[in-house]
């Protein structure tokens, strides 16, 4: 069973942007892995009709609450900030969920399913706990700059991935990656558990059990 932990969050940012919280699991990624988020995506695209959600969202599968917080943060949320965004809107026009890589296709199923975007570190790459703060222009691990006031998920070292945004490439967890940090933001108007249980939901899938 996957054991998720809630991380750390600036004071500062719950002051200014209300209850956030991060939910974390490390996962090593079986084989059957592969196989089994191909044929869960060809389930879901069948039974959610990715599609028509799709539009109902107005071209997103995530919870309305993550756009909102998106405006919040300054972003322009008809914009998709992530990979895993563009690839959900694929939907509208090929009427299926694209297999990419294990981690990609679980993180796509259960933005299908609960609309809770997830994000997956290389975890060689990372050393927790994690924790969500702004950065004091300080780069990623990998050398990738930041702004100050950046909002950043970061382990025991640094900065290693954007709140709303993909990880910088060296950082992120890719299709020949077998151990993974899953990571996932609660934002205000999203049930803690619902988030909790969207990182519980993944690992597991990852995990094979």
């Amino acid at each position: 069973m996957a054991d998720v932990r809630a991380g750390e969050v600036d004071p500062v940012l719950v002051a200014e942007f209300g209850a956030l919280e991060l939910w974390t699991a490390t996962v090593v990624v079986v084989r059957a892995a592969a196989r089994a988020g191909r044929e869960r995506l060809g389930r879901l695209s069948g039974s959610f009709h990715a599609a028509e959600r799709i539009r109902e969202r107005g071209g997103r599968l995530l919870d309305v609450a993550y756009p909102t917080f998106e405006r919040q943060t300054g972003l322009d949320p008809t914009v998709p900030p992530t990979a895993l965004e563009r690839d959900a809107r694929e939907v509208v026009v090929t009427g299926a969920l694209a297999s990419t890589h294990p981690v990609d296709d679980v993180r796509l199923a259960v933005l299908a399913e609960v609309g809770v975007p997830l994000g997956a570190l290389h975890a060689a790459a990372t050393t927790g706990p994690w924790r969500l703060t702004a950065t004091h222009g300080e780069p990623y691990r990998d050398g990738t700059p930041t702004t100050a006031g950046d909002l950043v998920v970061a382990d025991a070292v640094g900065p290693v991935a954007p709140v709303v945004g993909d990880p910088p490439r060296r950082l992120a967890a890719g299709p020949k990656v077998r151990e993974v940090v899953l990571y996932a933001v609660r934002v205000p108007g999203v049930a803690s558990w619902e988030v909790s249980e969207a990182v519980w939901r993944a690992a597991n899938y990852l995990a094979g059990t």
